[in-house]
């Protein structure tokens, strides 16, 4: 092959792996696969775009992790800048789903006081949450769940449920790695869910970690997430 069609050719496997969710992939897939039409035998074609496919599918299913967190003071509008981004990550034809990670021990909003957290968001399937959950709705035009709202309540509801069944087996059931690999188990499962109206998961999660980094209630998670970029893969985990 000459140089300058292998030029050509490292140049069409780099849109491939970055550019398979741009408006003009298709048209770059088509000029490509005119020139490997020309430039290939058969079999090495039809073995290059099983590569082709491969990775296009697998950079589409992968899930990417973006975590939003706050600093000592709360209310500082964490709520409203993850809801930003993921209208800038929808502009840019990402398929995007939000979940909410509120460290309180309440299970959920429902019998907390308005007038020391708010007003209470009710989702389409009964669940009273967050009013964040309300931004991320309205503004990247979604629908979610009220398992898209975690709360320590929940995760130690459950974890304490599986105690009692005896799906943990006898062993001491602790904050690591009981706990953790919960936080972690929920937010890979709920992640997964479309809340577009379209099938499929979604391309990116925006996780946001509610309250401040320094309270004492928020440190499983604050683990759970250390843990989690490991599990999922740093580099599609900000």
């Amino acid at each position: 092959m000459r140089l300058e069609e292998k030029k050509n050719c490292v140049s069409g496997l780099g849109f491939i792996q970055l550019g398979f969710n741009s408006s003009s992939f298709l048209l770059k897939i088509q000029k490509f696969w005119n020139f490997c039409l020309l430039s290939l035998s058969s079999h090495s074609l039809a073995l290059f775009v099983c590569v082709v496919v491969w990775v296009v599918e697998f950079k589409r299913t992968k899930m990417k992790y973006v975590v939003v967190s706050g600093g000592v003071v709360s209310g500082l509008g964490k709520g409203v800048t993850a809801s930003s981004v993921g209208v800038m990550l929808s502009a840019a034809d990402y398929r995007v789903t939000h979940i909410k990670i509120d460290p309180y021990i309440n299970v959920d909003a429902g019998t907390m006081s308005p007038f020391e957290h708010g007003e209470t968001y009710v989702l389409d399937d009964g669940g009273e949450s967050d009013l964040d959950l309300g931004n991320y709705e309205r503004f990247c035009d979604i629908n979610l769940t009220r398992d898209h709202n975690i709360t320590t309540g929940k995760v130690y509801q459950s974890v304490i449920e599986r105690e009692r069944e005896g799906k943990y087996l006898g062993k001491t059931v602790q904050v690591i790695p009981h706990v953790t690999d919960e936080i972690q188990d929920w937010i890979e499962r709920v992640a997964h869910i479309p809340v577009d109206g379209k099938e499929g998961p979604p391309d990116v999660c925006i996780v946001e970690l509610g309250g401040t980094v320094g309270d004492i209630e928020s440190m499983p998670f604050i683990e759970a997430l250390r843990q989690f970029q490991f599990r999922v893969g740093r580099k599609i985990f900000v």
